[in-house]
């Protein structure tokens, strides 16, 4: 099956998108591309090899195409995925689905009446390791799951919050470091470990930024299976750390460090397999610790592969958009937590 994108947002994501298609995962590819601004609409156009440019979304909603990638600030997702559902266009958005529960029920709703697809960016379900992990959990290999840990210690510096009027503002960015370094991390543990019944949470922002959303958030989790779980992130980390999660069990333990796998104590110990994978050494997606995106486009395209997949075969794609808003669904919780200082049950 071949399908024609339109793309929205031609920064750091939107450029993970068109990575992505440039390898035409089942034959998809990218045929027009949308920015405010012309000039770097056209420019990003030439790299990819696209001629048709656009400077209003609705304007690339209403061309010759059959989806369209959303990679513009979180807090346009949900108006532009109704509008392009209207036009009978599969969707897939980068991580997070929305700025609020809302919206993406806003979203997922639109598609479902529309009878077109709807993803989520939450690329990191596609490594190898991630799977191994999820396998070891979900397989009984770690036994019961018990406490696991989610950390994202990163560091952002104030003109990186000063570099798009979108950043650092709940409107359109939805939340701070939690949400937009940390979901990630945070979104394999929930599929990893299922839905969460109870989250508490704190969350501030330090005197290193001026923004209006919270540089720092450290939650507590419970999980309906009985796992109790821990979330910690920050861009105000002077001294930044990979981002991390563990997931100990009663027979053994499992951890990632970033996008290696360094932790597989298990009964039986190391197969020759996940001695492989371990033995891989460090992969080299960008510096995600200091600066924004990612500068390998592998994992997007991945899941492209399977989001193409999934239109062609009319099921929903791995991480359609009840996965998103599910995690979407946790961080909402974790703010609500802190603003009204009690236990929240995530919508």
């Amino acid at each position: 099956m071949s399908l024609r994108f339109g793309l929205i947002g031609t920064g750091g994501g939107g450029h993970l998108f068109a990575g992505a298609l440039a390898g035409r995962p089942g034959g998809a590819r990218l045929v027009s591309v949308c920015s405010r601004n012309r000039e770097k609409a056209t420019d990003f156009a030439a790299i990819y090899g696209v001629t048709e440019v656009f400077t209003d979304w609705r304007e690339l909603i209403r061309s010759d195409i059959d989806a369209v990638c959303v990679a513009s600030p979180t807090g346009d997702h949900a108006r532009m995925t109704v509008g392009a559902a209207a036009q009978g266009l599969h969707v897939l958005t980068e991580k997070p689905i929305a700025a609020s529960v809302a919206d993406a029920d806003r979203m997922i709703e639109a598609c479902d009446r529309a009878g077109v697809t709807l993803g989520c960016i939450y690329m990191y379900r596609f490594m190898d390791i991630a799977l191994r992990m999820k396998e070891a959990v979900t397989g009984g290999l770690i036994g019961q799951p018990l406490i696991a840990e989610c950390t994202g210690l990163f560091y952002r510096d104030q003109p990186y919050y000063d570099s798009g009027a979108w950043r650092g503002r709940w409107e359109t960015e939805g939340g701070g470091s939690l949400v937009t370094q940390t979901s990630h991390t945070l979104d394999l543990m929930i599929w990893m470990l299922g839905d969460v019944d109870a989250v508490a949470g704190f969350y501030s922002t330090s005197p290193l930024h001026r923004i209006e959303v919270e540089d720092s958030t450290l939650g507590v989790l419970r999980f309906a299976n009985g796992t109790l779980a821990t979330v910690t992130s920050t861009t105000a980390a002077i001294n930044p750390r990979p981002r991390s999660l563990t997931i100990r069990g009663t027979l053994g333990t499992v951890g990632l460090l970033d996008d290696d796998l360094v932790q597989w104590d298990v009964p039986g110990g190391v197969s020759p397999e996940i001695g492989e994978l371990m033995n891989a050494g460090p992969v080299d997606r960008g510096d995600t610790l200091t600066t924004a995106g990612y500068a390998d486009s592998t994992l997007h395209h991945l899941q492209m592969e399977d989001f193409v997949a999934a239109v062609a075969e009319g099921r929903p794609p791995l991480v359609d958009g009840w996965e998103g808003r599910r995690t979407t669904a946790v961080m909402e919780a974790l703010y609500e937590s802190s603003r009204r200082g009690e236990v929240v049950r995530p919508d």
